[in-house]
């Protein structure tokens, strides 16, 4: 496959933005929030900002880093310690080997703090290592009021985040897509003893369009649930902390919020024109977009977006009409795609004379051919 670059932006569409104000909506939870995806505009805030300890939820860092560093092909064997730990749990025993893809759905589907230790302790080298890498990892995510103390979310001093970071994260793992597959899982069969896994998650089931994301519990917490729906093509992630209503709250939060979020036409098809540079050719090729470009729009404003064109390196004539030389990118300030369309050459592109072989010189003479039967 020829390589994608990304041309110098030539175009960047940016709309000002107004602030979103929360709906009224009945939340239970002590804190809560609702992000559009690919842009994180929050639709919805309830003491998001207030630290609060996230019990399970915070598997989703865990996961995350562990997607980023590891193949998930790769075995580890779980330890005294991590077969030992407390609260849930799928039962795992000493010098069981797992596979870390094994041991992701474990941790996800079942919240299995056995699998959390073991894949701390599996790929950073020890528990403390690896919630150092945690640590950092939110730091780099801008998630300044995030603390872990641990891979699984057992209470703890200092472990803490805010609905708000927490939403952030989990629009940044959705970028994975083995993350996505994972916590969309319904059931799981694991390598491990043949086991049958189910989803703790039963929004799943029972409210349209949910696809993950993490339950969470303990006394300290509370009930905390982090979830993500899909509804004609938007994306919204829910988050609630200490809320003992959370499956009907995030039912009626996404049934309050997907109605203000639409997906609109931005560029028409052959909208958007560019150039790309041909080696060997008479000319360079004019491209243009075979598809429409979409973008989102909240509260009918457009959320801020640009443009990016991508195309083929290093492309030598002779190139025929309508060939694909590349592809327009619509992209959120966040850098996620919201739509794309190839970029098809509007004209054939032929190679200069001096360049041109028998084969590459064919189309040539073949059209002359042509216009010599028909004049």
């Amino acid at each position: 496959m020829k390589r994608l670059f990304c041309v110098v932006v030539t175009v960047a569409l940016f709309f000002p933005l107004s602030v979103f104000p929360a709906k009224a909506v009945d939340c239970d939870g002590k804190a809560a929030v609702v992000m559009e995806w690919a842009s994180e505009t929050v639709l919805y805030e309830k003491n998001a900002d207030e630290k609060l300890p996230q019990a399970s939820t915070t598997k989703i860092m865990t996961a995350l880093l562990v997607l980023e560093s590891a193949d998930l092909e790769n075995k580890i064997t779980v330890s005294a310690s991590a077969a030992a730990v407390e609260g849930s749990q799928l039962g795992l025993t000493e010098g069981d080997v797992l596979s870390i893809r094994d041991l992701l759905y474990v941790l996800m589907l079942k919240s299995g703090n056995d699998a959390a230790e073991a894949l701390a302790e599996g790929i950073g080298g020890s528990v403390s290592a690896f919630v150092a890498s945690m640590n950092r990892r939110a730091k780099e995510l801008g998630l300044n009021d995030t603390q872990f103390q641990n891979p699984h979310g057992l209470p703890a001093e200092g472990h803490y985040t805010t609905a708000r970071d927490l939403a952030r994260l989990t629009a940044k793992a959705l970028e994975n897509e083995e993350f996505c597959n994972i916590v969309s899982a319904k059931q799981a069969k694991l390598t491990y003893k043949n086991m049958v896994i189910s989803n703790s998650n039963k929004l799943l089931e029972t409210c349209e369009g949910v696809f993950g994301v993490k339950t969470g519990f303990t006394k300290k917490a509370g009930r905390c649930l982090v979830t993500a729906a899909e509804r004609k093509g938007v994306r919204l992630i829910c988050v609630t902390l200490n809320d003992g209503n959370d499956w009907q709250d995030h039912a009626a939060l996404y049934d309050e919020c997907f109605p203000r979020v639409s997906i609109e036409e931005s560029v028409p098809a052959r909208g958007y024109g560019g150039i790309v540079p041909i080696l060997g050719g008479e000319g360079d090729a004019t491209v243009k977009n075979s598809l429409p470009l979409t973008c989102i729009t909240i509260d009918g404003q457009p959320i801020p977006y640009q443009l990016i064109p991508q195309t083929i390196p290093r492309t030598f004539a002779p190139i025929p009409r309508g060939q694909t030389l590349g592809y327009l990118l619509a992209l959120s300030e966040k850098g996620r795609l919201i739509s794309s369309s190839p970029l098809n050459t509007v004209h054939t592109v032929l190679q200069k004379k001096e360049e041109r072989t028998f084969f590459g010189s064919f189309p040539v003479k073949l059209r002359k051919l042509w216009r010599a039967l028909t004049s």
